[in-house]
This record gives structure tokens, C-alpha cells and sequence, in this order.
């Protein structure tokens, strides 16, 4: 998690109070705003009905004076009643005027004042309405009358005039005022808005960024679960080649095993596995797999691969990574394309080389390079422990000294065989073979002499004998040859061209030429002189010792006769 997230995190439920006391206020400030905007709009209804009252006041005297001129004049008595009316207007209006002003002690002494000279004024009006009551008053008080309702007038009309202006002021104090507070209002709300709305869309933004980033952690956490998945699916057919690897019995199996698990692991995966052969310098094809190997030579040398150079994995990517192997198709395209060759050694020794290509984009990554290595790994112990096991098997089933099979190994096989000429109604033919004088021979010229000359008669009955018989040392200086499907006379002639290739052959031991040497050899032949395995060998050793009798250096049958 990064540290601005974190922090971001951490300012989240500040965030969330702050943004909820804003709104909190705003919506106190709305309602006060909203109570002191009723408030300043009665003391506006206020002024504007105190203005309209002295407007109206003033039009009623108006009305009752044109009304009463009306009537002086003309003596119309439909004029007196629309006196009457003009003139209880303007006394419920200057009346009216003296309790609205009641919140303004100066206002309700000017008020007051107009309403005393209201009634003053209507009073005179009145006398002067009355012909009779005028007619009774002397010309003098008459007009002294007259000029103070006209004075009366003039000061009703400059009082009504203050009281108007004061309103006037009073009103505009109060729309300024009601304005400000409006407009603070307003602003106040605005900002508390804008600053939650900021606050909130922050909070979204973080909810967000939360929320994306646990899509992420999902997401991953599934590639993770498919991943462990795959390589759950990896370990196991690992586990199961590792198993299976141990109950190989060739090399052959071995490398079939190996280019399966490697093209089961390894999608779209080619290439070559190349084994040492014993006693030569270089590695030869042992098996293919997949449609494109680009490792084109059948046989590889140690100066034909960076791997094997080097004693360890060499990996080209495409045109990167290092120089191409001697052993790749020059013409092979590398762009896009990944090869590894991976050395199999074990033990100090190697026994082979793993060439495994595949696109780049889907093969042989960190994690595939690593999974070859692993199964190299597996392998080249197993192929070692392969030819341990043939080498010992060799070394029970074999004489040291002569590299031929021993007596062990002579009794199972010729028992083998034996069945499967009897089943195919063929012959069989047993040989035993043995050194003339060969005890005089070692004490003459020593153990050492003896066993050249044991191993000189062994590599010689051995090259003189067929892919399928079976050569054998019996025991001391005694051999024994199973020639299956040969008769009698093709045992004789076989034999005979083993004597000969003996006596004529000599034997170097420490600078010194040891000889001759000779053999004599009893041959018995199935089924005519027996159908067991060990009545063959004592037909076949009593025919030897016959052999023996008559002058040695010589081939006997069982068959022939003295």
C-alpha cells in the first residue's frame, strides 16, 4: 500500500465530520438566514405600509378638502356624504400611523403630532363646511380660522414630509441591511456547500481509489489463486516424473519420459536430448520433441555448445542473451523465438545436453527455464545412477579378467535358451573350452603371465562367436560357448575356427612374447546328447577331457566316437 493512500485513508472520516458539520451549518445558517429575511422583510411590509399611510392620509385630506370646496360652491349635498367618508380616512389613517410607529419613539411624536393636527384641521373644515356655523362667526375669526386650517395644512405637509423621509431612510437602512445579509447568507451557504461537495467528492475519489485498488488486489488474488494452481499442476506432474524416473530401466525410457514432461510442462516447446556415449567425446541425438527443433546435428561436440563449454545453462532470448550454439540451424529464425541448453552432469560427469526451444512470449520464461532446470536436475542423477546400475549388473554378470559372462550368468541363459530352441524345434550346442597345460604355463612364467594369457584366449573366443551365443569364463582356465540354433557341424566348424585363432595368436606380457598357446574343446549338442541344461555341460566336459586324452589342441564332439 503506498503512503499517500494510506494517508489519504486516515483523512477520510475527518473528511466525512467536517463535510457534515458544513452541511449542518449551512442548514442553520439557512434557517436563520431565512428567519432574519421574514424578519427584515415585515420591517420593509413595515415601512412601505407607514409611506403608504401618509400617501393615503395625505390623498384623504385632499378628498375632504375638494369635497367641502365642492360643497361650498355648489351646495350639492352628494358631496357631504364623500366628505364624511374622505374624512374618517384620514383620521383611521393618522390614527393608524400612531401605532405602527410604536417600535420609533420619534416617529410616534411626529405621528402624534400629525394626528393632532389632523383632527384640528378636519375640526376647522368642519365649521367652515357649515354655512350656518360660518355665517354666525365674525368676518374676522372667519378668516383668522381660514388661514390657520391653511397654515395647519403647510405643517401637516411638512410633518407628513419628515415622517416620509425618515421611512424613506429607515427603508433603504433596512433593504442595505437585508441585502448584506442575504448576500452573506448566500455566500456563506455557497462556500459551505462547495467545500462539502469538495469534501465529498473527495471521499468518492478516495472510495474510488479504494475500490480500484481492492478490484486489483482481487484480480491479483485470483492470478495468484491460478497461478498457484498452475504451478500446484507443475509440482505434481514434477512429483510424478520424479517417480516415474526411478523405475526407468534404459536411457532410452529415460529420455522419453523427460521430452514428455517437457512438452507437458512446457507448452509449444521443441527440441533435442543428447547422451554421452561410453568412451567417445562427443553427445549423440537420443530423442526429439515438438513440431520445430532448431538443434539441426545428430551428434553434438563439447565445443558445439556454450552449455557444455561452460558447465552450466545458456539462455538466448531471441538475439539477446549471448551467442548461438554451433549445434542451431543457422537458418533458424531467432526473432521472437527463446532456446535454452541445459548440461546434464552428475557427479563430476557429463552425461548429456537438454536443447529446449519455444516462442518467446509463451515459452521458456524465468519460470519454464526453471522447470527445465528442475527436470535436468532429475535426470542426469537418474542417467547416472542408470549406468551405475548397468556397471554393476555388468560387473555380476562378468569376468574382469576377460570381460566374458560368468558361470552365474551361464547357467540362467543357457537354461533360457534351451527352452526356446526346444519350443522352436531347433538345436543348441554347448562348447567347453580349455587351456592345454595351462598350470605349467603358471608356474613357469607366473600368475601375472597367466591371467594375460586367460585374457588374450577371452577377447579371442569372444571375437570369434556370434552376436546371439553367449561366451563364458566356466571357471579357471575352463570357457564355455552356447551356440543356440547351431547343430553338430556347425558347433565343429565354429569351434575349430576358435582353436585355430588361438594357436596362432601370441600373447605380450612385459616386453616378452608368451606362447603358444593352445585349446581343446568338447562340444555336446541338443536334443542328441542331452535335454537339460546340466547334462549339456557334463557331456560337454567329459567330451573336453577326452579331447585332453587324445593329444589336446583339438575339437571333440560328444558324438564322435574314439
Amino acid at each position: 500500500m503506498s503512503k499517500t493512500s494510506s494517508h489519504a485513508r486516515h483523512l477520510r472520516l475527518p473528511a466525512v465530520l467536517l463535510a457534515f458539520v458544513l452541511l449542518l451549518g449551512a442548514a442553520t445558517a439557512a434557517i436563520v438566514g431565512v428567519r432574519g429575511l421574514e424578519r427584515a422583510n415585515r420591517l420593509l411590509e413595515h415601512s412601505y405600509l407607514v409611506i403608504n399611510l401618509l400617501v393615503s392620509s395625505e390623498a384623504a385630506l385632499h378628498e375632504a378638502e375638494s369635497k367641502a370646496r365642492g360643497y361650498r360652491l355648489t351646495g350639492r349635498e352628494s358631496f357631504r356624504p364623500e366628505y364624511g367618508d374622505a374624512v374618517a380616512r384620514a383620521g383611521q389613517h393618522s390614527r393608524r400611523l400612531i401605532e405602527l410607529t410604536a417600535d420609533n419613539p420619534s416617529q410616534q411624536a411626529l405621528a402624534r403630532t400629525f394626528d393632532a393636527d389632523v383632527q384640528r384641521h378636519l375640526s376647522t373644515m368642519e365649521i367652515l363646511l357649515d354655512p350656518v356655523q360660518m355665517a354666525a362667526l365674525p368676518e374676522d375669526e372667519r378668516q383668522r380660522r381660514i388661514s390657520d386650517n391653511v397654515r395647519r395644512a403647510a405643517s401637516m405637509s411638512v410633518l407628513r414630509r419628515e415622517m416620509m423621509d425618515e421611512e424613506t431612510r429607515l427603508l433603504g437602512e433596512r433593504q442595505v441591511t437585508s441585502q448584506h445579509r442575504a448576500t452573506l447568507l448566500v455566500v456563506f451557504i455557497v462556500l459551505a456547500f462547495v467545500v462539502a461537495l469538495g469534501l465529498l467528492v473527495f471521499m468518492l475519489w478516495g472510495l474510488w481509489r479504494e475500490n480500484r485498488r481492492s478490484r486489483r488486489l482481487e484480480l491479483d488474488a485470483r492470478n495468484a489463486l491460478h497461478d498457484l494452481h498452475a504451478l500446484s499442476e507443475q509440482r505434481h506432474a514434477q512429483s510424478k516424473y520424479a517417480g516415474m524416473l526411478q523405475s526407468c530401466q534404459t536411457r532410452e525410457e529415460i529420455v522419453a519420459l523427460t521430452t514428455r514432461a517437457v512438452v507437458e510442462l512446457v507448452p509449444g516447446a521443441s527440441g533435442r536430448c543428447y547422451l554421452a556415449r561410453p568412451s567417445q567425446n562427443f553427445l549423440e541425438s537420443a530423442g526429439t520433441f515438438g513440431d520445430h527443433p532448431i538443434s539441426h546435428d545428430d551428434t553434438v561436440t563439447q565445443d558445439d555448445c556454450w552449455a557444455l563449454r561452460r558447465g552450466q545453462p545458456h539462455h538466448l532470448r531471441g538475439r539477446s542473451g549471448g551467442l548461438r550454439c554451433a549445434h542451431i540451424d543457422g537458418d533458424a529464425p531467432l526473432d521472437g523465438m527463446s532456446t535454452l541448453c541445459i548440461p546434464l552432469i552428475a557427479q563430476g560427469q557429463s552425461l548429456g545436453m537438454l536443447h529446449v526451444s519455444a516462442p518467446s512470449n509463451t515459452s521458456v520464461g524465468d519460470n519454464d527455464a526453471a522447470i527445465l532446470a528442475s527436470l535436468s536436475e532429475q535426470m542426469a542423477p537418474a542417467l547416472a545412477n542408470l549406468q551405475l546400475r548397468e556397471t554393476l549388473r555388468t560387473q555380476s554378470l562378468r569376468d574382469p579378467l576377460t570381460s566374458l559372462f560368468n558361470r552365474r550368468y551361464l547357467e540362467v541363459s543357457l537354461a533360457r535358451e534351451l527352452q526356446r530352441c526346444e519350443r522352436r524345434n531347433l538345436p543348441l550346442s554347448v562348447m567347453m573350452l580349455d587351456v592345454d597345460h595351462f598350470k605349467r604355463f603358471n608356474d613357469t612364467h607366473g600368475h601375472a603371465a597367466g591371467d594375460a594369457v586367460l585374457s588374450q584366449v577371452g577377447r579371442l573366443i569372444q571375437a570369434g562367436v556370434r552376436t546371439e551365443d553367449i561366451a563364458c569364463r566356466y571357471g579357471g582356465e575352463e570357457f564355455t560357448v552356447v551356440t543356440p540354433e547351431l547343430d553338430a557341424d556347425s558347433a565343429r566348424i565354429r569351434a575349430e575356427q576358435i582353436r585355430k585363432a588361438i594357436e596362432i595368436s601370441s600373447v605380450q606380457h612385459m616386453g616378452q612374447t608368451l606362447g603358444p598357446v593352445t585349446l581343446s574343446i568338447g562340444i555336446a549338442t541338443f536334443p542328441a546328447n542331452g535335454t537339460t541344461p546340466e547334462l549339456l555341460l557334463q557331456i560337454a566336459d567329459a567330451t573336453l577331457y577326452r579331447a585332453k586324452a587324445e593329444g589336446r589342441n583339438r575339437v571333440l564332439h560328444a558324438s564322435q566316437t574314439a
